[in-house]
């Protein structure tokens, strides 16, 4: 009997461990368990973050243009596309502005509080909803840097 009890015990501790490690998965994959997840989460100071699957992520167009009222500012347009069936984390951007050889010049990160605006900030615990885009435009300060040409790249940071 005794057996039993400890081993019912490790088999709950184990589903609590399982749940606790994939609690966004769980949350994607049965919606109506995302309350129960987050009181939990509340308990234990954890979150239930919102899915990051770059692969479902995609830049529909992008492009960089200079300021004209302003020297050494350049504009960047974007979209961020979201193909999955579910709500994602705005991810991080990596601009990357290269010379004529496409060497790089300079590289900068851009999280998502740097290139949202302050009203869609608000947006940022609610992600991007699926199947939508996210339109964002950023001025970056280019200094002196003698840039061609670009590259945009999203990620998720670790």
């Amino acid at each position: 009997m005794l057996w039993g009890f400890l081993a019912l015990l490790a088999a709950v501790a184990l589903g609590g461990q399982i749940a606790y490690r994939y609690r966004t998965e769980i949350a994607v994959l049965a919606p109506n368990t995302r309350a129960a997840l987050e009181r939990v989460c509340r308990a234990l100071r954890c979150e239930v973050a919102l899915p990051r699957r770059p692969e479902l992520m995609s830049i529909d167009s992008s492009d960089l243009q200079t300021d004209s009222r302003r020297d050494n500012v350049i504009i960047l347009n974007a979209v961020i596309h979201n193909r999955a069936p579910f709500p994602q984390d705005f991810p991080a951007l990596e601009l990357t502005l290269t010379d004529e050889t496409d060497h790089p010049v300079v590289r900068r990160v851009l999280r998502p509080a740097d290139y949202l605006d302050a009203a869609r900030r608000a947006q940022l615990a609610q992600g991007i909803a699926p199947g939508s885009d996210a339109v964002l435009r950023v001025f970056l300060d280019a200094g002196r840097a003698r840039a061609t040409g670009y590259r945009l790249y999203l990620f998720y940071p670790q």
